[in-house]
This record gives structure tokens, C-alpha cells and sequence, in this order.
């Protein structure tokens, strides 16, 4: 799409009424009207979440600073990677050696790789960085949570290379499938496996991993880990990776996609969207979860 028409157009979606932006958007990215007064789908349902009354806990948890010490308390802070540095903006001078990664805390994608200490690329990351912190997450999107975090400037050791993303699908408390990324900076692609690493049959939104992937080491900790976390949430994501010495906390997530993910087949989105069904139905059978996420139904 040209700039100008791009432009045009999320100039539209932000200018519509949430519900009618996020048809609009929905109609054009997977060609289908969603019914978000009666979602069934996953992503109706996602996009239902945005829509549903605003659950205070969601901004923390998605606030990649704040959401380690809540992880911590939880399951421990072994599987929490270090925050090194932060602030609102970066110094003069790198405050700690390389490598490391520097992340606004509000967004997804907006980081940089520092790999050597070279002047030229610090300063111009001092330059983008104060962008990322003044710019607001893509209100288009409506995952308004990310702009209730008060931003910062977040500084992590890089903890591998080219390691695959392991992102758990928990419907309250209860692993369902396993998303699996590999090659995100170079050939992206993705394949899902069940709890018993059986590999499922969908993709979702890019091609395929080629081949068979071997389960992570640490695969039965990061679903207990997952499952402990998730308790409460009809539906979140939680992301690990998988280093030798155990698995670390990466994210969580309520929105994949952002609700715009193409799922192949498309029967797998109303799978999903029945977990997610059975899983709120089961929150709302009980009074003592904590702090349930709202869906709008």
C-alpha cells in the first residue's frame, strides 16, 4: 500500500468508533466482518478483550519492567531476566558493557541490539529511543493498555542468538497449545505443538517452520511455569525461552496479532476461540481466582 494510502487509512481507523475501527481493519486484513457483540472466534475475541471494561491489571502486566517483579513473586526470580538499566533517557554514555538490548517497556518491537561500544550508533539510539518514549503505542490497534504504562527506557543482557520464541497459549491456568518462532530477524517462520509435543496442523500468520522441531529442554518447567501464571486469565500468552541453565520469562500477552492474525486453516480460530470460551466460563464458576481479565460476550 502507498504511503499516502496507508496514511488514509489509519487516519480512518483511529477517527471510527473502536468497534466499527476494529471491523473495519478485521474486514481488510483477514476478509471477514468479526461479530464482536457475539464473538466465537479467537480473534473476535481478542478484539472483544479491547472493548471489554478496562482491567487495571493489564498495563502492569504488560509493562515489560514492571511485570518481572510480579513473575518473580510468583514462580521465582531465577526465570526473570535482569533488568541492567533504565530511565526515561539514555545517557551520554553506555552505562553498562556490551552487549546488551535496550527496549522501551510499552510497545513490541521497538528495541535495539547494542553489540560493540561504537559512539555513532550510541548516539543515534539516544535520538530513536526518545521517539519510541514519545510516541504512543498504535492507538489504531486499541490495545489501549499499552498506553496506560508509564513509559521508560529498559537496558537487558542479550541471552543468546538466533533462539527460538516459545509462546504458551494458556487458557486459565491450562497450557493448550505451544507457539513456536524461529528465524525472527532473518527467515520468520512458525509451528505449533501440543503439551506432548505433537505437532499441530495450522499455521498462523507466517509459513511453516521446514521440518521438525525438538521439544526445549526445559519444556515440562516452562508449562508449570506458564499454568502457575496464567491462573485467572481466560486467555494470555506466555512467552520463555529456553537457555541451558533453565527457561526465561519473556512476555506476556494479551492481544496476539493484535486480533489480525490469519490463521490456516480458518477453522483453528473458532478452536481457539472455544478454549477461550471454556476457560471464562470456568473463571466465572469460581470467586477466588485472582484479579480475572473481563471479555465482553
Amino acid at each position: 500500500m502507498a504511503n499516502p494510502l496507508r496514511a488514509a487509512m489509519r487516519l480512518l481507523y483511529n477517527t471510527l468508533p473502536a468497534k466499527q475501527s476494529l471491523q473495519v481493519q478485521s474486514l481488510k486484513a483477514l476478509g471477514q466482518w468479526p461479530d464482536l457483540d457475539n464473538p466465537k472466534t479467537f480473534n473476535e475475541r481478542v478484539h472483544a478483550l479491547k472493548l471489554a471494561a478496562r482491567d487495571p491489571l493489564m498495563p502492569l502486566l504488560a509493562d515489560k519492567v514492571r511485570v518481572k517483579e510480579w513473575v518473580a513473586e510468583r514462580v521465582g526470580r531465577d526465570v526473570v531476566i535482569p533488568t541492567l538499566w533504565t530511565g526515561t533517557m539514555l545517557p551520554e554514555q553506555p552505562p553498562c558493557a556490551t552487549p546488551f538490548i535496550v527496549k522501551a517497556n510499552h510497545s513490541s518491537g521497538w528495541n535495539h541490539f547494542v553489540r560493540t561500544d561504537d559512539a555513532a550508533e550510541w548516539m543515534l539510539l539516544r535520538e530513536t529511543s526518545k521517539k519510541w518514549l514519545a510516541a504512543d503505542w498504535h492507538r489504531y490497534l486499541h490495545e489501549w493498555w499499552y498506553n496506560e504504562i508509564d513509559r521508560l527506557l529498559l537496558i537487558e543482557p542479550i541471552i543468546g542468538d538466533n533462539l527460538n520464541d516459545y509462546k504458551f497459549f494458556c487458557f486459565n491456568g491450562e497450557v493448550k497449545i505451544v507457539q513456536v518462532d524461529e528465524g525472527r530477524f532473518t527467515e520468520h517462520r512458525r509451528s505449533f505443538y501440543d503439551c506432548a509435543w505433537q505437532r499441530q496442523s495450522f499455521g498462523f500468520s507466517y509459513p511453516q517452520i521446514v521440518g521438525e522441531i525438538a521439544p526445549p529442554r526445559h519444556l515440562a518447567r516452562m508449562i508449570e511455569l506458564a499454568e502457575i501464571l496464567s491462573v485467572g486469565f481466560p486467555f494470555v500468552r506466555i512467552d520463555f525461552y529456553d537457555l541451558a541453565t533453565g527457561p526465561k520469562f519473556g512476555e506476556m500477552t494479551f492481544a496476539p496479532e493484535a486480533g489480525f492474525g490469519r490463521f490456516s486453516p480458518i477453522s483453528a480460530d473458532r478452536l481457539l476461540g472455544d478454549w477461550w470460551k471454556e476457560a471464562a466460563a470456568r473463571v466465572d464458576a469460581r470467586d477466588d481466582q485472582p484479579l480475572p481479565l473481563p471479555i465482553a460476550v
